[in-house]
């Protein structure tokens, strides 16, 4: 489980890298091509817009496994520790909830994007594939944040062996 989660975490990484540099080169060849050539392709347009909406997602999937996703951190000034953390412990399981959710709208959206044949205007590509990030990285986010409190409630103390440690490695880095 360790190795697919290591797997998966480069892949995330990875990928989000590689639409970087698409989006970088795809931008750049519309700047020279409108500036210089006075034309611009539009399929670059709909690739460029695609791969964008993609980065985000990944990237919102990746600041769920960094635990650095939004959070109010003003609570943190006014209420105990130990309320903090049960408060935290809720907060995670809405958006645990909302993300599963949103995987099941998601699917219902690819299912129906299939059913009616759409395809984006100008490259033809099939929404169900453009839309199928939607479900894969929410359901990501669920995955890594039911990971980092898992790690948080079986999180090694000096009285504890490195058995439960150990076990939780399967739901994040």
């Amino acid at each position: 489980m360790k190795k697919f989660s290591e797997f998966l975490s480069s892949f995330e990484q990875t990928f989000a890298y590689v639409l970087v540099v698409l989006l970088t080169v795809i931008l750049f060849t519309q700047v020279i091509n409108r500036y210089i050539f006075s034309t611009s392709f539009v399929w670059l347009e709909e690739i460029a817009r695609i791969s964008f909406v993609w980065l985000i997602y990944f990237c919102v999937a990746s600041a769920a496994r960094q635990n650095t996703h939004i959070r109010i951190g003003l609570i943190d000034a006014f209420v105990p520790a130990s309320v903090v953390k049960v408060i935290t412990i809720f907060a995670d399981i809405l958006v645990i909830g909302f993300s599963l959710f949103i995987v099941w709208l998601g699917f219902d959206l690819i299912g129906s994007t299939i059913e009616y044949n759409e395809k984006t205007p100008v490259t033809n590509i099939p929404m169900g594939i453009i839309y199928a990030v939607i479900p894969f990285c929410f359901a990501l986010m669920a995955v890594r944040i039911l990971g980092y409190n898992m790690r948080q409630v079986f999180k090694k103390s000096p009285k504890n062996d490195d058995n439960h440690e150990s076990s939780m490695d399967a739901f994040g880095d």
